[in-house]
């Protein structure tokens, strides 16, 4: 204001650098609605950030209307800004979910249900429609589900995964069946037609050049030959040229979908 209350001239009053230069805007006679003017006009920010607040700006509830979308690193930004956002990341989360797993790729978890787009490898049969890139990948080679509508996962229950090649099975969807390197050897002694053998061992006939099993007195009693074969007593045995580690349990899973 260039006039004082009496109508003289002071000088030309700027309140913006005043404020700015944090210098107390007051009157020169005091009354309360002056007063009041004069310290709202010290307290006010001004729009273009050259007077900073000195304190939280208090919204009682209200909001801030008409926002424009923030550019610079510390400005505010509205919600449509704010869900745009969200929604890019999301897309880029799931863009590069779906470049580190693809359909078909197995997982090891301690989870035990399906979850997400992962399925437990339990041989469950899940739809041919609404799983059709998976169908498209294994068909019917792990089941055909009900033959029509559904297709059956592989089933890992209680087996190693194998790298395919070399001894393995002669593809990925057969299961190798477990065994063990088989036991075998022979015996030479005894009576030919001795009955003792038992488990493993076998009477395999007898030895026609061995010593006389009496000395030589008895020239029609000759050694038997008793054969050891270790899958007369157990049917595992012989069935493998590889035999089972120490292992811990773990639950695989396979890819059934792609993230959207």
């Amino acid at each position: 204001m260039p006039f004082d209350s009496e109508g003289n001239f002071t000088r030309l009053h700027n309140w913006e650098d005043d404020r700015i230069n944090d210098i107390d805007i007051v009157t020169d006679h005091h009354d309360a609605e002056d007063d009041n003017f004069a310290e709202g006009l010290s307290q006010c920010m001004l729009r273009d950030g050259r007077s900073a607040l000195k304190g939280d700006l208090n919204m009682s509830g209200y909001k801030v209307k008409n926002l424009a979308d923030g550019t610079a690193d510390y400005d505010a930004v509205n919600r449509a800004q704010l869900e745009k956002s969200i929604s890019e990341q999301n897309s880029t989360l799931t863009e590069l979910l779906n470049k580190l797993w693809k359909i078909g790729d197995i997982k090891a978890s301690v989870k035990n249900t399906n979850h997400d787009n992962w399925f437990l490898c339990n041989g469950q049969a899940i739809s041919r429609v609404t799983y059709s890139d998976l169908f498209s990948l294994i068909g019917t080679k792990f089941g055909t589900g009900d033959g029509t509508t559904t297709f059956n996962l592989p089933d890992y229950r209680g087996k190693f995964l194998r790298g395919f090649g070399g001894d393995s099975a002669s593809d990925i969807y057969t299961t190798q069946a477990e065994g063990l390197p088989n036991i075998t050897g022979n015996v030479v002694g005894g009576r030919e037609n001795s009955k003792a053998v038992t488990g493993v061992f076998a009477n395999n006939g007898s030895d026609a050049t061995a010593a006389k099993f009496d000395g030589g007195n008895d020239q029609d009693t000759k050694f038997g030959i008793s054969s050891f074969d270790a899958s007369r007593s157990n049917s595992i045995y012989g069935k493998s040229q590889h035999v089972t580690p120490i292992n811990q349990a773990i639950n695989y899973f396979i890819k059934v979908k792609e993230e959207k």
